[in-house]
């Protein structure tokens, strides 16, 4: 379920214009949590998809246009008190009926920008539009005229476009030390579509910030600011817009393979600097593939490389082939970017050198990403961590600032050996040295108390997994719900269940049936694994572990997964009690972070072995769950209560497991 404030996030709108489309019925709510209004994904998706193709009449504001056009205005990629945004979300507002701002336009208005900053800076003065003034030549911005040309092109071709165009001449910019004001009209003019394929996600203010400080209380304070700085994906140049003062400009290098976005980082560079030499920049800031040139400025390696280096960018099979021949994450059947920036900025830091990069979460865990980490091992230890969350505009991914150091020998390695802080939100703590790690995860979300708890669990004297020892198998996926699902049951249907059916123990009765012809769905395991004499189902999406038992032979859809245990000695319906305990739950929550119950979550949940008396105990208080709904909770308890002396954990541990998971609704209901 999403909350008003999320749901705003994805349309691109105020909470204030949310909460009057409420009361305009514009979008309807599915209900309350307390005073909180709440609407389901599916809905969600739904209104998306019909602004996105222009179906919803009562939504077509100027700023939904913006949203189906791809074009919006960036506010957390400058700081908030930023007195150009209002200005800039003027300007995005005018052009949210062009399907896409054609490149002399947008070059119009960022040139005019620009000039307008030499103008306030070199003259003390500010002017609306000026640039019709430089392009017929009455207006000088002496040396900085060739950054400005080297960014327009011909000139000629951009008064002649001008000569049919006035709408970028109504504004008037100021400028702002550390604020990359070009850098925002540029990723905002334009399309969603050219930034998802190129993996280009800009990076919020904040955490350039956030990045930048932490990194240079690390490093650059302590060891002075003569330091040779690199950001490989410079952009626009906002990160080293934002370095603090004092470093020499002499020192800071940028490269990217957008030519647009780096002759923009060379004007906004020079503006900071006051240093207006255009061969000087061209030196510093250039268009260069940081994966293929290793030496883009006849450098053989830099003391501190930072930046966001794309994510989720698509290679051709002949850029895999070459990246192979230099990389080690290249050897994957479809190479991470990210992990290859990674790789390439730690084999390019000097010894004692820092890597500071904002990356997806999933570096620290998801299987696909266990090269990058092998590497990280061997070469690093860990200086900085902090999960910041789902942080760039309209993209769901988890995201975090790993900060590394670059370790002088293999033999030193202790990745942990500065007891690197952690952060998480509001949350700060430090990892102790001892803590074991390896490239299967990096499990650092939570403190050393509760990484001893998890430990505990793991290390369960006689314990069962369901690795190698269970059935899984999805649910099915019909390639047409609309066609294949129907509301009312017939004699040739039978019901078929939704994730959002599934509890614990149990499942609601849908209203919801098939035909079920396996030929005619996309996607079906075996129909024995449906129709086995007990199974478990569990949904696949959420943050609880919810399995139900089932002797039915129901069909599941793919949002609710089925587990068939095959571990000699254990009852199915007490394996399904542990899976649904708060002990498991708790392990779940510390160990995965994940809003998705993957088979690999379930395979490392630690089973105790118990004796038949004890399974019998437990499976007779399961049956009265499933019957006696009035009682659930009591006898919920009563099993956990159990659980906990099979587990060993004493008082105060299994304190801490209540206290994290008080108050939440266990059954969903």
């Amino acid at each position: 379920m999403f909350t008003l404030t999320e749901v705003c996030k994805e349309l691109s709108i105020s909470p204030a214009t949310g909460r009057n489309w409420i009361k305009l019925g514009k979008i309807k709510a599915e209900g309350k949590r307390g005073n909180a209004y709440v609407f389901s994904d599916e809905y969600v998706q739904r209104i998306k998809e019909e602004l996105t193709k222009g179906e919803r009449d009562a939504l077509r504001s100027r700023r939904n246009k913006a949203y189906i056009s791809g074009k919006a205005l960036y506010r957390d990629y400058i700081s908030s008190k930023s007195v150009n945004i209002p200005i800039i979300e003027k300007l995005t507002d005018a052009l949210s009926n062009e399907e896409e701002c054609p490149t002399l336009l947008r070059k119009a208005i960022i040139c005019d920008c620009a000039v307008q900053f030499i103008i306030q800076i070199t003259n003390g003065e500010k002017h609306e539009s000026l640039l019709r003034e430089y392009l017929d030549g009455s207006l000088s911005l002496c040396t900085y005229s060739d950054l400005i040309d080297d960014f327009i092109g011909s000139k000629e071709e951009l008064k002649e476009f001008l000569s049919s165009t006035s709408l970028f001449e109504s504004y008037s910019y100021t400028y702002e030390i550390g604020e990359d004001i070009l850098g925002l009209l540029y990723i905002s003019l334009k399309s969603i579509g050219q930034r998802k394929k190129t993996g280009a996600y800009y990076t919020p203010n904040t955490v350039v910030k956030r990045l930048l400080g932490h990194l240079f209380e690390a490093y650059l304070l302590r060891s002075g600011q003569d330091k040779t700085i690199l950001d490989p994906c410079c952009g626009t140049g906002n990160f080293l817009l934002q370095l603090p003062p004092g470093i020499p400009k002499e020192n800071i290098f940028g490269s990217d393979i957008d030519e647009e976005g780096v002759l923009i980082a060379r004007i906004s560079l020079a503006l900071k600097y006051q240093y207006p030499d255009a061969s000087f920049w061209r030196n510093q800031i250039k268009v260069s593939d940081f994966l293929l040139n290793d030496k883009p400025f006849g450098r053989d390696s830099y003391d501190v490389i930072f930046g966001n280096p794309p994510w989720g960018y698509s290679y051709s099979e002949d850029e895999k082939a070459s990246l192979k021949k230099s990389f080690e994450c290249a050897h994957l059947e479809n190479p991470e970017s990210c992990d290859l920036f990674l790789e390439q900025a730690i084999k390019l830091l000097t010894t004692d050198g820092f890597v500071s990069f904002v990356t997806p979460e999933s570096v620290l865990n998801v299987k696909s990403h266990s090269v990058i980490r092998e590497f990280i091992l061997k070469n690093t230890y860990l200086s900085h961590l902090e999960y910041i969350g789902e942080v760039f505009d309209r993209v769901q991914c988890p995201s975090i600032i790993l900060q590394l150091k670059k370790q002088a020998s293999q033999s030193e390695a202790c990745f942990l050996k500065d007891s690197p802080k952690i952060y998480d939100k509001e949350n700060c703590f430090e990892i102790s040295a001892d803590r074991e790690v390896n490239s299967v995860c990096f499990d650092f979300l939570i403190p050393d108390e509760e990484y001893s708890l998890l430990k505990k669990m793991d290390e369960l004297e006689g314990a069962c997994r369901l690795k190698d020892n269970a059935i899984f198998a999805l649910g099915i996926v019909t390639g047409s719900n609309k066609d294949m699902l129907k509301s009312r049951k017939s004699k040739s249907n039978e019901i078929i269940l939704k994730g959002s059916d599934i509890f614990k123990y149990s499942f609601k009765k849908p209203k919801c049936y098939i035909t079920f012809k396996p030929e005619l769905c996309q996607q079906v395991a075996p129909e024995k694994y449906y129709r086995a004499k007990e199974k478990l189902l569990y949904r696949f999406i959420g943050n609880h572990l919810v399995f139900s038992y089932d002797n039915e032979q129901t069909l599941s859809l793919n949002s609710a997964n089925l587990l068939i245990p095959q571990i000699e000695g254990l009852d199915i319906k007490y394996i399904c009690a542990v899976l649904n305990s708060r002990i498991c739950e708790y392990y779940f929550r510390k160990k995965f972070r994940s809003v998705k119950i993957l088979r690999s979550h379930i395979e490392q949940l630690s089973i105790p072995f118990a004796s038949k008396e004890f399974q019998e105990e437990i499976v007779e208080l399961v049956e009265n769950i499933m019957n006696t709904p009035e009682d659930k909770l009591s006898i919920y308890n009563t099993i956990d209560a159990k659980l906990k002396e099979l587990y060993g954990l004493d008082d105060n541990e299994y304190q801490a497991i209540l206290r994290e998971l008080d108050g939440e609704n266990l059954f969903l209901i």
